[in-house]
């Protein structure tokens, strides 16, 4: 919802190519990283054909075609991007991430091993903190900065928390909570 909700808002400063709202997407970083090339394209695609954009081919491009595809909201897109952005605005859902399902079979790996995973994550989590913490000019940017730095910090509790834990257990560990394991684990 929210990929669609970003490539409907982008396209509110007029019409542009895939390959302009992919730059734009990339120049924001950390702000818009999930939004990948092939999902530009994918999105771009669906909401033509769902008649949110219209697609004005331009002859005159570099590739095989030779031209480039130009799309533009129509009247039903921005009806579609209101109604997403006041539903994105008002509703909470859960993003998983893995990281639950990880943690069910945890007890498959050895304390010491998962504290070392865990720690691996908590590096990985301040690196990109590092790179979403950049000063922003606009308001709006620095409200979608401030939720992404509050989540990352969230996340950076949780796994001390959990590391904490961890290395409880390892301290008093005995034998492993699954013994049957992997072939070759």
């Amino acid at each position: 919802m929210h990929k669609e909700l970003l490539v409907l808002g982008l396209l509110l400063s007029g019409p542009m190519s895939g390959y302009d709202l992919h730059r734009i997407v990339v120049a924001h970083g950390e702000l818009y990283a999930d939004l990948k090339k092939a999902n530009v394209y994918y999105l771009l695609e669906r909401l033509a054909s769902e008649g949110a954009l219209h697609v004005v081919a331009e002859a005159g491009a570099r590739g095989p075609r030779r031209e480039r595809l130009v799309y533009a909201l129509t009247s039903k897109g921005c009806e579609r991007f209101g109604d997403l952005l006041r539903r994105v605005v008002r509703t909470y859902e859960v993003a998983h991430t893995g990281i639950e399902v990880g943690m069910v079979f945890l007890s498959y790996l050895s304390p010491t091993e998962a504290v070392a995973l865990l720690e691996e994550r908590r590096q990985t989590v301040m690196a990109r903190r590092k790179l979403v913490d950049r000063e922003s000019h606009h308001l709006h940017e620095q409200l979608a900065q401030d939720h992404l730095l509050s989540l990352m910090d969230a996340e950076l509790a949780w796994i001390e928390r959990s590391l904490r834990r961890l290395r409880e257990q390892e301290k008093t560990a005995i034998a492993p909570d699954h013994p049957n394991r992997c072939p070759g684990s």
